[in-house]
């Protein structure tokens, strides 16, 4: 716009005034009082330049803001610190509020004197009503988690209490399994296998209830990663070797240490290769894998099992989620070790990731722990 005159820039600001109707401009003299209004003023606060201009700009607040005598600190922030920035209701002529985002700017001359005070806001009641229905859908989120955190409690709590009495009961029979018959010593077997599932879903309940609690200590001490790696491995070699699987380590050389609970992060692998296990079929392969990379600790576990469908990633972490599988390889439970995995990991500064191409196409799961510095051992 070279070469364009004063008076033209001013037409032309006066025009951008008019034309922005969802915008009001005013001036506010320094007396506080409306020296000047804009049509988007008009339109948003529903009074004409001749009903506004001389009158106190306070009149545009609410009530208990005039009460707070918010204008008058709007107008010493302006002065003091510069543009004055806020979020707040506001009256119209007919008395209705609505949510306002606004800026107070104080205008001064050459020499330093305030000459007036320039106004902009923007009428953004349907962005509070969005915020706070966001925030109302938040509370409620917060408050059925606490709900189902003290259900998951109690219920962990009651389903321990006649493990006890059973578990007593099938090592009694078990001792004395020599002299059953073919079809009873089945029949306890049955029920010894169905006992160690509901022991685990009551641990992984148990577990889960008391980090939402936040009554998870972490023991924490320097851990060489490979090492609890094969231990967790060598725990499951059985199990993978019942199912012709191949549960395989591979660790790069030198030792990776990480400041860790030992159990915690025991428990945490061992969520995962459990759950290698069960989504693979049977002469599938699980690979256990760590290294480093920067300051950080990479532990993986992937497998060429069933997959996890692309809408169920974002979700596989959350409580009770669990993938179906056509193919039967699931064997059941409430989908807690996942959550538990996620849960512990974080109280150790880490992240978990997943991440799979698809159904039939296998997964992997990633965990990042900070590296123990070195000489911190």
């Amino acid at each position: 716009m070279d070469g364009t005159s004063h008076r033209e820039i001013e037409r032309l600001l006066l025009l951008l005034t008019q034309q922005a109707p969802d915008h009001a401009f005013m001036m506010i003299d320094v007396q506080g009082r409306v020296a000047w209004w804009s049509k988007g003023a008009e339109h948003i606060f529903g009074h004409t330049a001749e009903q506004i201009i001389g009158k106190p700009a306070e009149v545009l607040f609410a009530p208990d803001d005039q009460a707070a005598r918010v204008p008058e600190w709007e107008i010493q922030v302006a002065l003091r610190d510069g543009p004055a920035e806020d979020d707040r209701w506001m009256m119209r002529r007919d008395g209705s509020r609505f949510w306002a985002n606004g800026i107070l700017v104080a205008i001064r001359g050459e020499d330093g004197q305030t000459l007036a005070y320039g106004k902009v806001l923007r009428n953004r009641t349907d962005v509070k009503e969005q915020l706070d229905a966001l925030r109302n859908l938040a509370r409620e989120a917060q408050a059925d988690a606490r709900r189902r955190d003290v259900f998951l409690g109690m219920l962990s709590h009651e389903l321990r209490n006649p493990l006890g009495p059973i578990a007593n009961a099938v090592a009694i029979v078990r001792a004395a399994s020599k002299d059953l018959a073919p079809e009873a010593s089945f029949a306890l077997n049955v029920i010894e296998r169905q006992m160690h599932l509901l022991e685990r879903l009551v641990q992984d309940l148990g577990e889960h209830s008391r980090v939402a609690a936040g009554k998870v200590d972490l023991r924490l001490e320097p851990v060489v990663l490979q090492e609890l790696l094969g231990q967790v491995v060598a725990d499951h070699r059985d199990r993978a070797r019942a199912r012709r699987q191949q549960l395989e380590l591979i660790a790069t050389e030198g030792a990776i240490l990480v400041n860790a609970d030992r159990d915690r992060l025991r428990q945490v692998v061992t969520n995962l290769v459990v759950n290698a296990l069960k989504y693979t079929h049977e002469d599938g392969h699980i690979w256990v894998k760590a290294v480093t990379e920067g300051d950080e600790a990479l532990l993986k576990v992937e497998d060429n099992g069933i997959g996890i469908p692309t809408e169920m990633l974002p979700l596989i972490f959350d409580l009770f989620t669990q993938v179906e599988s056509s193919r039967g390889e699931s064997q059941g439970g409430l989908g807690l070790g996942l959550a538990l995995v996620k849960e512990l990991v974080t109280l150790h500064g880490g992240t978990v990731q997943v991440r799979s191409d698809g159904k039939g196409k296998g997964s992997e799961f990633s965990v990042r722990l900070p590296l123990l510095a070195k000489g911190a051992a």
